[in-house]
């Protein structure tokens, strides 16, 4: 029991956070079925802003999937994001600011396992979300004249993890380099922050187009899992970044001399050294 105590602790400190983000998305869900019937006839002669085209990629929202593609898949892992950056923040920095990372690290647990256990208990946390977010689908979707299956929301749905596991593991690596976890939250967000702008941007600007690939969003798709299938290369690239990032963390953490209260005197350069380290 002890060897998962880290675990247990950590699920048990998400709860509220998981029940609060999953039963959002579950009213969201339910609430784009329920809506489609009254979007279905005036979205067939509806022609689409070309800045909103940039936002939602190639997606036709006259068509069903189109539509739940658009108004849930296209910016709902943003939600994600924000749990997984305050996860990830939290993980490394967040317990060293609020002294209770040397109380950890007194127990008898090593500082792998005790990341480790943080990674697992957050990819439980965000499957846990995900699929209290797919109960709004499976209470509207029966009762709704829309053709999408509870198959490909439930396929789309579970599209959403690796991105989110992205942002996690970087936020993790951020809160393991950086002095305190303002600093690493900032950073983590700045990333996600810019990279959707860069995407977005370059989905209106053919000159553009290659910058995409350098934002994560490209790989995820915008929702286009639910139109034309998952995309296994893009998932494992997302997915593979992550561990890279994750093992980054660990060997940061383990070479990291814990302050009590965070060590905010480390400025910008201190915090670049420790990262070529």
């Amino acid at each position: 029991m002890l060897r998962c105590s880290v675990l247990t602790k950590v699920l048990r400190e998400q709860r509220i956070q998981v029940a609060g983000f999953g039963l959002a998305l579950a009213v969201i869900a339910a609430l784009d079925v329920f809506i489609w019937p009254a979007y279905r006839d005036p979205l067939q002669n509806f022609q689409v802003p070309p800045a909103l085209q940039a936002l939602i990629g190639d997606l036709n929202i006259a068509t069903a999937p189109g539509f739940l593609a658009s108004e849930f898949y296209s910016w709902i892992p943003i939600l994600l994001i924000v749990f997984a950056v305050i996860a990830g923040t939290g993980a490394i920095a967040g317990e060293e600011g609020s002294g209770s990372l040397d109380l950890l690290l007194a127990q008898p647990v090593s500082r792998r396992s005790l990341v480790l256990q943080k990674v697992a208990a957050t990819c439980i946390g965000s499957a846990l979300i995900v699929s209290i977010g797919y109960l709004g689908f499976l209470v509207s979707i029966p009762f709704v004249s829309i053709a999408v299956s509870l198959g490909d929301v439930a396929m789309a749905s579970a599209n959403m993890l690796p991105i989110t596991l992205f942002f996690f593991a970087l936020s993790l690596w951020l809160g393991a380099v950086s002095p305190s976890r303002g600093m690493a939250s900032g950073l983590a967000i700045g990333v996600a922050t810019v990279s959707y702008f860069l995407y977005s941007l370059a989905n209106g600007v053919q000159a553009l187009r290659s910058v995409r690939y350098a934002s994560p969003f490209y790989y995820y798709g915008t929702g286009d899992a639910l139109v034309h299938g998952l995309n296994w290369w893009h998932i494992g690239l997302l997915l593979g970044i992550a561990v890279l990032f994750v093992v980054a963390a660990l060997r940061a953490f383990e070479r990291r001399d814990v302050v009590t209260g965070g060590a905010s005197d480390i400025g910008l350069t201190g915090v670049l050294r420790r990262i070529v380290a």
